[in-house]
């Protein structure tokens, strides 16, 4: 995501999963389109948006087989509205992805600043 936006407009989101070893790597993702949780919050934690609040996520397993250096891409965006649909005040926020599979634990990012300008 991009480290600014201006208030209201919409921030696109891309999560990025990439095999760094020299070995295909396979995956087991959750959902018929594969399933991709992005959290935002303040930098204190409090969470003001979560992409699959109230969605449910089929049980299905999808494999996807990744080459060496290959990579997958998620795609989604947010509209800067809180779970509830309340436009968010501009200020600084945290995202991190999380992309669920079938181990016990998804993969989730590292967390990735945001900061929301006045329009």
């Amino acid at each position: 995501m991009p480290p600014e936006v201006r208030a209201g407009e919409v921030v696109p989101i891309v999560l990025r999963l990439e095999n760094s070893g020299d070995r295909p790597l396979e995956l087991y993702l959750r959902g018929r389109t594969i399933a991709f949780d992005v959290v935002v919050a303040h930098p204190d934690g409090h969470v003001v948006w979560r992409r699959l609040q109230g969605e449910i996520i089929p049980a299905v397993v999808r494999v996807e087989l990744l080459g060496p250096g290959e990579a997958l891409e998620l795609r989604g965006e947010w509209d800067q509205r809180t779970s509830g649909g309340e436009p968010v005040a501009p200020g600084a926020y945290v995202a991190h992805g999380v992309v669920l599979t079938d181990a016990p634990r998804p993969f989730t990012t590292d967390g990735v600043s945001l900061r929301i300008l006045p329009s």
